[in-house]
């Protein structure tokens, strides 16, 4: 009898495992009309990267965000420049100003493509859509699911259409630009169990993806026709977007909700967490909308005793500098940086005495952008 107990037991074993893992099935994409609330840690403290295999529980409640994001997701004929994407189902409005088309069917929800600002930040105002459209999520999705897809995008332009003075440190000077990219993707469910976030306990599949997304920049030269100028550009004009990037980025899935519930994004090599956005659970204020962020600077926590991180939100390229006073206008603290769009900073105030201060953020020219409150307290 314990002979026959000891035969069944890995098969009993083996059952309780499939039974337990997830499927994501089409009822889990978002559609128009919905709504997906997220927040976005910047600046992860904790192993977000951990190993694949099955029955994994995964404790996320590290995480800390300075506010909640809204992301409507509204019927594609709605948009701005929704002529250039006739299939489209949705469009949702991004931060900058830009505006993602999507598609979709039964089985895939696909990113068409996007209509605003180019993808180097020329100027440029034009829709631009992906060849094949780069899948977003994919169904029936099971573990050991394996996927590789690729995508091109091509911009052609006229550098008149430019702004005024974004190429004169060109050596050359073109008649037309074109915005080339080149995205080759690697997908893997390469582990499945309970993921704990802020607020909640999800059953997940946890899908890797490794993307390398190559960026050239061409230009058209009277009759010598298209000449790559990549390496011309990023020293000339200062493009950082351009060249290759690698980046590996965990989505984890689940039935209970049209966003992922969570999304790690790391470097090529894993040694470095870039970013981690989640679900985010029980809202109650500070809603943001991602298309209506200001410019401007978040404390959080607040209050704090001994860290707070300074979340700087939507900036132009510049110098700014972050001050603390007391109640009575006296400094206390300053720190200049150099911020284009979105940055996260951790600061030690140990060296601040419990109670209420005032915290501003100042462009290059002394102009006080924003003013808020953090409260300081002590154990």
């Amino acid at each position: 009898m314990k002979k026959n107990l000891r035969l069944l037991l890995p098969a009993i074993l083996s059952a309780t495992l499939a039974q337990a893992q997830v499927t994501i099935t089409n009822q889990s994409f978002p559609n128009a009309g919905d709504t997906l609330l997220t927040a976005v840690d910047n600046l992860p403290a904790g192993n977000y990267v951990t190993d694949s295999g099955p029955a994994q529980s995964w404790d996320f409640t590290t995480l800390q965000s300075p506010f909640p994001r809204r992301t409507l997701l509204l019927p594609a004929m709605q948009g701005p420049g929704s002529y250039a994407f006739p299939s489209a189902s949705y469009h949702a409005g991004l931060a900058n100003n830009l505006t993602a088309y999507y598609r979709v069917s039964n089985s895939k929800v696909e990113l068409l493509g996007f209509f605003g600002i180019d993808p180097l930040g020329l100027g440029l105002e034009a829709p631009y859509r992906y060849d094949p459209p780069v899948v977003q999520q994919r169904a029936p999705l099971n573990y050991l699911d394996m996927n590789e897809s690729q995508s091109n995008l091509s911009l052609p332009f006229s550098a008149d259409d430019l702004p005024a003075g974004v190429l004169d440190n060109l050596p050359i000077t073109p008649d037309s630009l074109r915005i080339r990219l080149n995205i080759q993707r690697s997908d893997v469910v390469d582990a499945w169990g309970t993921l704990t976030i802020p607020g909640g306990i999800y059953d997940v599949l946890r899908e890797k993806r490794t993307e390398v997304r190559e960026t050239r920049l061409d230009a058209k030269i009277s009759i010598f026709g298209w000449q790559d100028i990549t390496d011309i550009a990023i020293q000339a004009l200062g493009l950082p977007q351009l060249g290759a990037l690698t980046t590996v980025s965990y989505y984890y899935f689940s039935n209970e909700a049209v966003e992922p519930i969570a999304l790690v994004v790391a470097n090529e090599d894993e040694s470095q967490v870039l970013r981690v956005e989640y679900k985010a659970n029980n809202i109650t204020t500070n809603l943001q909308s991602a298309d209506a962020l200001k410019p401007g600077v978040w404390a959080f926590p607040n209050p704090a005793i001994v860290n707070v991180r300074f979340e700087f939100t939507n900036l132009p390229a510049g110098r700014y500098k972050l001050k603390i006073h007391n109640i009575l206008g006296v400094e206390e603290w300053r720190k200049s940086y150099y911020i284009n769009g979105s940055h996260t900073e951790k600061v030690d105030i140990s060296a601040l005495r419990k109670g209420t201060y005032l915290y501003s953020l100042v462009d290059e020219q002394g102009k006080t952008i924003t003013t808020r409150r953090l409260i300081v307290v002590r154990p």
